[in-house]
This record gives C-alpha cells, structure tokens and sequence, in this order.
C-alpha cells in the first residue's frame, strides 16, 4: 500500500507540474494563477492569497488519475502532503537545503518561481519534487536576490480587480486586435505575446487604470 501511494504522489505531482507550467504559458490560464504572483512579498500569507477563478478548472488536470482508478481517497493523501508542502515553501526563512535541494521543490527554488527578476521568470513549477522541472528544463537555482511579483505591479489590492484584473486586460486587447486569430492567441496563447497591429498600443493596454470603487 505504501508503494502505490508514493506512486500515487508522484503521479499526481507530475499532473500538478503541467498545471502549473500551464498556467503561466496560457494567458487565460495566467489571468487566474496571476493573484498569487501579485504580492511585492513572500512569505505564508501569499500562499493563501488565491484565485476564485483558477479553482473552476484546475479539477481537469487531475482527471487521468481517476481514469486510471487511482482511488480518490488515496489521491487526497497525496495532495494534502503536497499542498502542505507547498504553503511550507512560501517563506525567505528557510535557506538551501543541502541535499534535498536535488529532488524536492525547497523554499529556495520556490523564491525563484515568484521572482520577477528576468532569469527568474517562468521557471521552478514543481510543488513537490524539482525533477519535473530538471527534465523539461524550467529549472533555475537561487544564485541571486529576489525580486518578488509581476512585471506590471498591481495599482490597488481592491481583492475583487486582484483576482479579474488581467481577465480585464485580455478582453481589452482582444477587442482591439483585428481578426478571429489574434484573438485567441490573446486568450490561448502566451501571455508575452502581442499581435502586430496592437504594438504601438501595447504599453497604454497594460496599465491598468486604478478601479473606481472602495478598496475592500
């Protein structure tokens, strides 16, 4: 039993890398994953700084473990292990971790993932283990200070523009860009990329005007 759920574990972690990976190489899928990258800070309290959106599908990219029988109540072993895990990671308190530094996603390698700094970006998506990110080559060490949050800092911390801010931003670019194929590379494509015909409008686009409601 303890072989299948540490098979279970790595199974489910792998589905848990591609999500991640995912949600930041699919701008609809960053407009979501993008409330956790926000805060200019890191530390546990950004592990609980979710979206209400992202929840409504990350369900999917766990459904090749029931189709295989994995039995839920084994899965949910495995994912309270890794989610504990990964509110763990979420501290500057914690340095490199010798060994373990090899195969598991540390505090350090996590500093990474939310670094805006430019050899920081888009790298270290692991929850549990590092190899994924080893193997695909989305990996990078701390080898210099953190800079945490997005590119375009956040006007407001309104929680509700937090969470839909960048839905925002894809729809406004979406109505501005010509034709039906722009328009889904906006929305399924990466969140860097902007089509010709809006470049010279790229840089008003992204700033996001401050919400004209009360901050709750």
């Amino acid at each position: 039993m303890l072989f299948v759920w540490l098979f279970i574990l790595v199974v489910a972690d792998f589905c848990q890398y591609w999500l991640h990976r995912l949600s930041h190489e699919v701008n609809i899928m960053w407009a979501g994953h993008i409330v956790h990258h926000s805060m200019e800070e890191y530390n546990y309290a950004v592990a609980l700084r979710q979206s209400f959106i992202e929840s409504a599908y990350t369900w999917i990219f766990y459904l090749p473990l029931a189709f295989f029988g994995i039995p839920f109540s084994l899965f949910i072993m495995a994912y309270a292990v890794s989610l504990i895990w990964q509110f763990l990671v979420h501290t500057r308190l914690i340095g490199k971790l010798g060994w373990m530094e090899k195969i598991l996603a540390t505090p350090s390698h996590h500093r990474v993932h939310h670094g805006k700094n430019p050899r920081y970006i888009d790298k270290n998506y692991g929850a549990l283990f590092i190899s994924w990110d080893k193997l695909f080559g989305t990996f990078e060490p701390e080898v210099e200070a953190v800079d945490y949050g997005i590119t375009v800092p956040l006007q407001t911390q309104n929680s509700i523009w937090v969470n839909i801010h960048h839905h925002v931003h894809i729809f406004r670019m979406a109505s501005k860009t010509a034709g039906v194929s722009n328009k889904l590379k906006i929305i399924f494509g990466k969140p860097a990329l902007v089509p010709a015909d809006i470049q010279s409008e790229y840089e008003q686009l992204k700033r996001l005007q401050k919400p004209q409601f009360a901050t709750l």
